[in-house]
C-alpha cells in the first residue's frame, strides 16, 4: 500500500470511527457536561473526512456532495467551542446560539460564492484548493478554535487537578489535530509536498474523547485497554510475519503467492499459536498500564484497614477513604458516606464508592457499599473496589458505634452534671432566699436611696438563683400551637424600663398566619432573654434599634433576634452559649446557655448569626408541627 492508499485508508477509517465515537458519546456519557456537543464535534470531523474521500474517490457530482460536507468546517468549529464552554461551566445559551447562526451563515456563504475549486494535484484526481478570497471561513474557524484552547489555558491555573488533565488532554489532541491537517493545505499554498499528516488524523477524536472521560468513565479506560492491547498485538504479529517472510525467502522459497496451500495454512497456524500465546500476557501487561493497582497484597489490606478503622470523624473516614483509593489505582476516585440511605442515582454522576448506613435511625444499623458507575472496570478492579467497600463498611460501621458511645456518654455525664447542680442550686436557693427576705425588710427604716441600692442588689440575686435553677432543673414541654405573631406582639408590649429610657425601636416582619407547635412558656422564656440581651447592649446608644424575624425555613420556625449593638467580641463566639462564658451588662452569665438548652429541648438548634444591616443576631429554630 503507498501513500495514496494510506491517505484514503485514514479518512475512510476516520469516517468510520468518528460517527461510532459520537454515538457512544451520546448514549453513554450524554449527563457529562459538554458530552453532547462534543458528539456533534466528533461528527463534524467524520463528515470531512467523508467529504474529503468523496471528492478523490468519486464522480463528479458524488464530489460535489463531498465539497458540501468539507464546507460546514465552520459549524464544527462551533460544535468546538459550545464544548469548551459548557465544560468549563461558561456557556452563555443566547452567545452560543449567535454563533450557530454566524457559522451556518458562513456555510451558506461558502456555499453560494463557491469559495474552493476541485482541481487535479499531484497524483489526485481531485482535490480541494482554495483561493485567497476562499480563506475567509478558514480565518473563522481559525479564530474560534484559538479562542476555545485560549478559554481552556486560562482556566488551568485555577482548576482542579483532575479538570487540569482534562484540559492538558484536549489541549494536546487539539495540538494532535492541527498537525494532522496542516499538510492538507499543501496544495492552496503551493507546496508540492504530499499530505503525510492527515495518515495521523483517525488517532485525534480518540485522543480527545480519551482525554476528557478517562477519568469519569472507567468504561473509556477499558476500551483504551482493549485497543492498546490489540495494537500492540498487531504490531508484534506483521514483525513476526515479516520475519519469517523473510527467513522464508532467504531458504529459497518462490514469493508468497507462489507457496503450496500447505505452507501457506502451515504460516498462518504458527502465526494464530503465536497470537493466541502473546494474547494473555500482553492484556496482562496493558491492564496493569491502564489500571494499575488492580491486584492487592497482605500488606496493602493491613494499610487499608488501619487506617481507616483510626478516623474518628465522618470527614475524616471519607478523606482518608478516598486518598487510599487514589493512591493505589492512580486516578481520582471519590468516596461519599451517607448516614440516612443510599442516595439517589442522580446523587452522584461520577465514578466513585457510595457507603451508606441502611437504616438510619436503628441503633444496630447496617453499613453498606455500592460501587457506582463501575461497569467498565475489569474483573480485577471490580474486586479490588468491592474488597475496599468492604473494609469502608466495616470501618463506617464502627466509626457510628463509637461516635453513638461517645454521644450517650457526653449526655450521661451532662444529665448527671445538671442533676448534681440542680440539687446545689436547690440548697443555695433556699439558704439564700432567706436572709434575702431579711435584709429587704430591714431596709424599709433606710433612706429612700439606699434602700434602692439594697432593693437591686436583692433582685439581681434573685435574678442569679432563678436562672441557676432554670439551667440546671429538668425541662418539661408541654407543647401545642402557638399564634407566633400574637406571641411576640405580647412580648414586644411588656414594659421595659430599659428599652424606654434608650429610645430602642423594637420592629417586627412575621409571616402571616404562622404557627409553631411550642411550648408557650419557654418559649417566651426564650424570646424574652435574647430580647433582654439585645437591650443591655444598646445602653446608651444613639439611633438603638432592634428587628424580631419570624417565618418558615425549611419545615421548621425560624425566628431571629438583631441589634445594632457593638456585636459580639471574636474572642467569646466559640463558647457563647455556655454557662457563665459570655456576661453583658448587668447578666448572669445563663441567659444563652438556657436559652440554646430550651431550644435543643423542641428539637430546634440556636446559634449566632451573620445577617446585612446589624450588628449582631440570634437565630433558632423551633418545630413547626409535633
Amino acid at each position: 500500500m503507498n501513500a495514496y492508499g494510506l491517505y484514503f485508508f485514514s479518512l475512510a477509517l476516520q469516517g468510520i470511527i468518528s460517527p461510532l465515537l459520537a454515538i457512544w458519546l451520546w448514549v453513554k456519557a450524554g449527563q457529562q457536561p459538554g458530552m453532547k456537543a462534543l458528539a456533534l464535534f466528533c461528527v463534524g470531523i467524520g463528515l470531512w473526512a467523508t467529504g474529503q474521500l468523496a471528492i478523490n474517490l468519486g464522480d463528479a457530482r458524488t464530489s460535489e456532495l463531498g465539497k458540501m460536507l468539507v464546507n460546514t468546517g465552520p459549524l464544527n468549529a462551533v460544535f468546538f467551542l459550545h464544548f469548551v464552554l459548557r465544560f468549563l461551566g461558561r456557556l452563555q445559551p443566547a452567545r452560543i446560539i449567535a454563533w450557530y447562526a454566524v457559522a451556518l451563515l458562513v456555510v451558506l456563504g461558502i456555499t453560494v460564492f463557491d469559495m474552493g475549486s476541485l482541481l487535479p494535484w499531484l497524483e489526485f484526481q481531485r482535490y480541494y484548493i482554495f483561493p485567497v478570497w476562499g480563506w475567509i471561513p478558514g480565518i473563522f474557524v481559525s479564530v474560534l478554535s484559538t479562542w476555545a484552547y485560549l478559554l481552556l489555558l486560562m482556566a488551568w491555573p485555577a482548576a482542579a487537578p483532575k479538570k487540569r488533565g482534562q484540559i492538558l488532554a484536549v489541549c494536546l489532541a487539539g495540538v494532535w489535530g492541527s498537525a494532522s491537517t496542516l499538510m492538507f493545505l499543501n496544495a492552496s499554498f503551493g507546496i508540492p509536498i504530499f499530505p503525510y499528516s492527515v495518515i495521523l488524523l483517525p488517532f485525534y477524536a480518540v485522543l480527545l474523547v480519551l482525554g476528557i472521560l478517562r477519568y469519569d468513565m472507567m468504561a473509556v479506560n477499558l476500551w483504551a485497554n482493549r485497543f492498546l492491547a490489540w495494537l500492540a498485538l498487531s504490531l508484534l504479529t506483521v514483525a513476526i510475519a515479516g520475519l519469517v517472510l523473510s527467513l522464508v525467502a532467504q531458504t529459497g522459497f518462490s514469493p508468497l503467492a507462489a507457496l503450496p496451500l500447505w505452507q501457506l495454512w502451515l504460516l498462518g497456524t504458527g502465526m494464530l499459536l503465536i497470537m493466541l500465546m502473546l494474547e494473555r500476557p500482553m492484556r496482562s501487561f496493558m491492564e496493569k498500564l491502564i489500571f494499575p493497582g488492580a491486584h492487592l497484597e497482605a500488606t496493602v489490606l493491613s494499610n487499608w484497614r488501619l487506617q481507616l478503622e483510626a478516623a474518628s470523624s465522618w470527614q475524616e473516614l471519607e478523606v482518608t477513604a478516598s486518598a487510599l483509593l487514589e493512591t493505589h489505582l492512580r486516578q481520582p476516585m471519590p468516596v461519599f458516606l451517607s448516614r440516612d440511605g443510599a442516595p439517589g442515582s442522580g446523587a452522584a454522576e461520577q465514578t466513585c464508592v457510595i457507603c451508606y448506613r441502611q437504616q438510619a435511625q436503628a441503633a444496630q444499623a447496617e453499613w453498606h457499599y455500592e460501587l457506582r458507575h463501575w461497569e467498565g472496570a475489569t474483573p480485577s478492579v471490580q474486586r479490588v473496589g468491592a474488597v475496599f467497600g468492604a473494609l469502608l463498611a466495616a470501618a463506617a460501621g464502627r466509626l457510628d458505634q463509637l461516635l453513638r458511645y461517645a454521644d450517650q456518654e457526653k449526655q450521661r455525664l451532662h444529665q448527671a452534671h445538671l442533676t448534681e447542680l440542680g440539687g446545689l442550686a436547690a440548697t443555695v436557693a433556699h439558704e439564700l432566699r432567706n436572709p434575702l427576705n431579711i435584709i429587704s425588710m430591714a431596709a424599709i427604716s433606710c433612706p429612700a436611696e439606699v434602700r434602692n441600692d439594697i432593693r437591686e442588689q436583692i433582685e439581681r440575686a434573685d435574678h442569679l438563683i432563678q436562672d441557676l435553677l432554670s439551667y440546671s432543673g429538668e425541662v418539661r414541654l408541654n407543647c401545642q400551637p402557638v399564634d407566633v405573631a400574637e406571641l411576640v406582639d405580647q412580648i414586644v408590649a411588656q414594659p421595659r424600663p430599659a428599652a424606654m429610657a434608650n429610645g430602642v425601636q423594637i420592629s417586627c416582619d412575621i409571616e402571616e398566619n404562622l404557627s409553631g407547635n411550642i411550648d408557650r412558656m419557654r418559649t417566651e422564656q426564650i424570646l424574652n432573654n435574647l430580647l433582654n440581651n439585645s437591650l443591655a447592649m444598646l445602653r446608651g446608644r444613639a439611633d438603638a434599634r432592634v428587628h424580631i424575624e419570624a417565618a418558615t425555613h425549611k419545615q421548621m420556625l425560624r425566628l431571629r433576634i438583631c441589634d445594632n449593638g457593638p456585636g459580639i467580641p471574636t474572642e467569646q463566639i466559640t463558647d457563647l452559649f455556655q454557662a457563665f462564658k459570655s456576661r453583658r451588662p448587668g447578666g448572669t452569665g445563663l441567659g444563652l446557655a438556657i436559652v440554646r438548652r430550651l431550644v435543643e429541648a423542641h428539637g430546634g438548634s440556636v446559634a449566632l448569626v451573620s445577617h446585612a444591616g446589624w450588628n449582631c443576631c440570634f437565630e433558632f429554630y423551633l418545630p413547626i408541627s409535633p
